[in-house]
């Protein structure tokens, strides 16, 4: 997974038609979308690849950068699908037992809003949260890309362009997370689809909206 980066605009800058993916699923129903045919196909596999994880707890590595002194490195991280409707996923990223990030999965007609909620220690809304952004149409059965959206922008200060992936390996074995400014590669943890740990209890929580 570590080549994954490498490929990133392989895939941007080549479309290809995948076959839809069969998965017996019953948290999430098919919202319709309109737009391209293959589009919707591949938005449709990509989101039932998502959901066919709900609850399990992967196990993950950070794979970039290695640096000692990186935000994350070597400290133990997970993720989970820890809800899903027809219309949104919430997926917490774990360091320890703590949540890191709940990255925010959002269904649109034409793709997908990725937003990531944070929350401090006592349970209120961070002073940095909800950023993200929208698909443009370049997503496939396997990846997702998210270009900072104007109130991410203003929101982080960005003076260069931020795009977030999620995406799945060839034979989704694995499910990374990247961030990437300026072109660049600033972060990427890889989560094992085939390791699962205990997952957390269900519990009521406060929500972020906006």
């Amino acid at each position: 997974m570590k080549v994954l980066h490498r490929l990133y605009r392989k895939y941007v800058a080549k479309s290809f038609l995948v076959v839809l993916l069969l998965f017996t699923f019953t948290g999430c129903m098919r919202t319709p979308t309109t737009g391209n045919s293959s589009l919707r196909t591949a938005n449709e596999a990509f989101y039932q690849t998502l959901e066919s994880l709900q609850g399990k707890k992967l196990a993950g590595q950070t794979i970039f950068p290695e640096m000692p002194s990186a935000l994350l490195a070597g400290q133990p991280v997970s993720i989970e699908v820890a809800s899903c409707t027809k219309s949104e996923m919430r997926i917490p990223i774990y360091v320890g037992e703590k949540v890191f990030r709940t990255l925010i999965l959002e269904r649109t007609a034409t793709g997908f809003f990725l937003k990531h909620e944070i929350k401090k220690e006592n349970g209120q809304t961070h002073e940095i949260n909800l950023y993200g952004g929208q698909t443009k149409g370049n997503g496939t059965a396997f990846m997702q890309f998210f270009p900072a959206d104007t109130y991410t922008k203003n929101l982080l200060s960005l003076s260069a362009p931020s795009i977030w992936t999620l995406a799945f390996s060839s034979d989704y074995s694995t499910f990374s997370y990247l961030v990437e400014k300026d072109g660049k590669l600033e972060m990427q943890i890889d989560f094992n689809v085939n390791d699962y740990l205990a997952t957390t209890a269900n519990k009521t929580e406060q929500r972020s909206k906006r």
